[in-house]
């Protein structure tokens, strides 16, 4: 019996094991089976909302492009030749996923939705590999930066340019910059050198008499003048504009003050077709600016420039001013409003023209050639005018809307915007980082999706919904809303890049568009194309007279709109990736299409909260004058050095920030001054004339000495800065920690080991002819 028991004992434990066993596997699979299902609904979710937005898709491949860009401007340093295959290699995983997708048979649900993801995530890495690969290609592809001379030299070479350059302040004769190619330099230090493949920029600033001699001047002509050379600067503080950069991509190798008046060699040589064509549109150019100079002097007479050729050299500093506190800053730069009151203009003109012929009304396609015209004309006025990003810009939108209404397509769509933002980012990958080119993309994204919502309500409100012809004041009132609607999403849309780049809030930009727009585009630029077309007979004197009435008439209302209260007001800088998540927010609101939009609008969120949660520099450094500030109580106190412009001063009360508490009165006495930091620690610096020597009790609770000239070190154990960290390093700046120590940031650190910064950057173009054998 015992042993039935045991057996009894020992079944019961076997089936209640192999139970266990079999609801244990049951288990694992049902929860496999339930993150299987749970995946599968993942797939459909995301597959489904990416298949809702059909052709919309497209539109985001510049933003996989820029993201790219960006990525390779983002690095520390130069990326090595593996980042490059890994690059290389992420564009053949994507050209692959594109290839098997488009050959998969998407036979089931299940694999229509895995095709849907194959495509986004093979044209993803494809774009952003390809966005990295074209800037470090256009970077690699750049001249070799010289080594320009250190003392004053004369040079010789072709003249490129010849601009304005306004003066500080109302009535102020301006210089001017003289832009020059093939540079050589006459001393016998650089005798033999190869002519520079840089350009050099020199500001000549004219005596009385010589101004006029500067009209002879033609384009392209070899010129001699002795200037007083630099090359191109660091940012003025850590996190700045970077000039260095800014030149590596321009093709400039710096810059210069001349000390001798700019003399004509011989006459122009022969060179090729489109270097002759470039320089005759450049003399052309300053014809048209010294004709408009003539008949409208002063401000007028420069805004005119500006609008009808591009020369905004003659500018004052209080005109652009007054235009950018009243939000009107963007009627200075000729874009894609001009562009478009110029072929509406030649469109009506031509059309009508057109129609007065019963001949050619019938046999002719009068709509379609007066396309044909208009688009003609604004090919012409944006070479005029210079080929500036936002022209480029709004030409390419314009041939796209030309070409979709030839072929009876939608004029004016996203994928149009998305294919011209494309081309310009393959041609030039660091536009992307330019101002012009984000507040451009910004202000017609925003109108493109902001139209796409309310065309159908401004159509109704225009009465266009019925048989009847619509009444006179439905129509304006749809023009006076659309007006009104089109201020306000362009101005939105560009008004944090604004506040980013500018420091400033203009809170009345909608009123000041408004009134200032409609006259732009039915007076001062009909009456500035008749003066262009009577401009080769001498006969613009009139249409600019007329012109400039206008132009005075925007100028008064730009000026009682910027002395209203409250019209530009102060912000504190951003950071650049503060700017980046705001672009990447308003294309999000833009492009996408459902709720998930809204998203967007956190992410833009976010991004107007970056000034408040960076860290602000409690001091700052700059070499350029050897400029020492203190914040204090949210503001600036230059504390050493004289700023040699009023642009350092900005550029450190960006840096520095508005409203942010500050720092206590430093205490300084016989040029030795103690800064308290928090925890009664402290910051010592001496001027240039400062103390050589001083006790040990002056050092007690130091964290950082600051010698502005060249004095022995007070406190040897303490951290050091003084003229060869400026001469290495470029600028600093000083962080307070909270437990009262320091955190100190250079140019160079912020910079990175890149191209264009360093010694890198200045490559051994050797200026000297090699010795002769012995």
């Amino acid at each position: 019996m015992g042993r039935a028991i045991h057996f009894n004992v020992s079944s019961w434990a076997l089936s209640q094991a192999a139970a266990l066993v079999e609801w244990t596997g049951q288990g694992w699979m049902q929860e496999a089976a339930e993150r299987r299902m749970m995946g599968q609904a993942v797939l459909r979710m995301v597959a489904s909302g990416l298949a809702r937005q059909g052709s919309r898709l497209t539109c985001w491949l510049p933003v996989g492009v820029a993201l790219g860009i960006v990525g390779y401007f983002a690095l520390p340093a130069e990326p090595a030749w593996s980042t490059g295959l890994m690059m290389g290699g992420l564009v053949g995983m994507g050209l692959v996923l594109l290839a098997c997708c488009r050959w998969m048979v998407a036979g089931t649900e299940q694999a229509a939705h895995w095709q849907v993801l194959g495509h986004c995530l093979g044209s993803g890495l494809l774009v952003i590999g390809l966005g990295f690969l074209l800037a470090w290609g256009q970077a690699v592809r750049q001249s070799p930066m010289p080594l320009l001379p250190m003392e004053s030299v004369w040079l010789e070479g072709r003249l490129a340019a010849l601009e304005p350059v306004p003066g500080r302040h109302e009535g102020q004769k301006p210089s001017w910059h003289v832009v020059v190619e093939g540079a050589v330099f006459d001393s016998p230090w650089w005798n033999g050198m190869a002519p520079l493949q840089r350009r050099v920029t020199v500001t000549f600033l004219p005596r009385e008499g010589q101004e006029d001699g500067l009209m002879a001047l033609v384009t392209g002509q070899p010129v001699r003048i002795r200037a007083l050379l630099r090359s191109p600067p660091p940012p003025l503080w850590p996190g700045g504009h970077d000039g260095q950069r800014a030149a590596w991509f321009s093709g400039r190798a710096g810059a210069g003050l001349a000390l001798s008046p700019l003399l004509p060699l011989r006459a122009a040589p022969a060179g090729g077709v489109v270097g002759r064509l470039d320089d005759r549109l450049v003399h052309l150019r300053q014809t048209m600016a010294w004709m408009i100079g003539a008949a409208l002097p002063g401000q007028v007479g420069a805004v005119a420039s500006a609008v009808l050729c591009g020369e905004t050299g003659r500018l004052s500093a209080e005109t652009r001013q007054s235009y950018a506190a009243a939000g009107l800053a963007h009627l200075l730069a000729v874009a894609g409003l001009h562009l478009g009151l110029v072929m509406g203009l030649v469109f009506a003109t031509v059309r009508r023209c057109l129609s007065l012929s019963q001949r050619l009304s019938a046999y002719w396609p009068c709509r379609e050639v007066a396309m044909l015209v208009s688009f003609g004309a604004g090919v012409v006025y944006v070479v005029l005018t210079g080929l500036h990003v936002p022209g480029l810009r709004a030409l390419g939108m314009a041939g796209l809307a030309v070409l979709a209404l030839l072929l009876g397509r939608r004029a004016v769509s996203m994928r149009g915007l998305a294919l011209v933002c494309l081309m310009l980012e393959v041609m030039s990958p660091v536009l992307v980082l330019d101002v012009s080119f984000q507040m451009s993309f910004a202000a017609v994204m925003a109108l493109i999706a902001g139209h796409e919502s309310w065309r159908n309500w401004l159509f109704r409100l225009g009465g266009h919904h019925g048989q009847q012809a619509p009444a006179l004041w439905r129509r304006g009132a749809a023009l006076l809303v659309a007006l009104v609607l089109t201020s306000l999403l362009a101005g939105l849309a560009t008004l944090p890049l604004s506040m980013a780049y500018f420091g400033a809030f203009q809170p009345w930009f909608v009123m000041a568009n408004l009134l200032a727009v409609p006259l732009m585009g039915v007076w001062v630029m009909p009456a500035g194309i008749v003066a262009l077309l009577l401009m080769p007979f001498g006969l613009s004197s009139g249409p600019l007279h007329v012109m400039g009435w206008g132009i005075k008439g925007i100028g008064w209302l730009a000026g009682c709109v910027a002395a209203a209260p409250l019209a530009s007001l102060p912000v504190p800088s951003f950071p650049a990736w503060g700017v980046g998540l705001y672009l990447l927010g308003l294309t999000v609101m833009c492009l996408w299409r459902g709720w998930g939009r809204f998203a967007g609008v956190g992410v833009m969120a976010v991004a107007l909260s970056a000034p408040w949660l960076v860290d602000r520099p409690v001091m700052l450094l700059v070499e350029q004058g050897a400029v020492l500030a203190v914040r204090q109580e949210g503001a600036m106190r230059v504390m050493e050095g004289r700023p040699g412009s009023g642009l350092v001063r900005q550029e450190m009360q960006r840096a520095l920030g508005w409203n942010v508490r500050g720092l206590g009165q430093p205490d300084c006495a016989a040029g030795l001054c103690h800064l308290r930091l928090g925890n009664d620690r402290l910051v010592l610096w001496r001027g240039v004339a400062g103390p050589e020597r001083g006790g040990e009790a002056s050092c007690r609770d130091v964290v950082l000495e600051i010698r502005m000239g060249g004095q022995h070190p007070l406190c040897p154990s303490v951290r050091q800065l003084g003229p060869a960290d400026l001469r290495r390093e470029g600028s600093w700046a000083v962080y307070g920690t909270g437990a009262g120590g320091i955190r100190l940031v250079s140019d160079r650190m912020v910079q990175g080991d890149r191209l264009w910064t360093g010694e890198g950057a200045f490559q051994n173009v050797v200026p000297l002819p090699p010795a002769p054998a012995e």
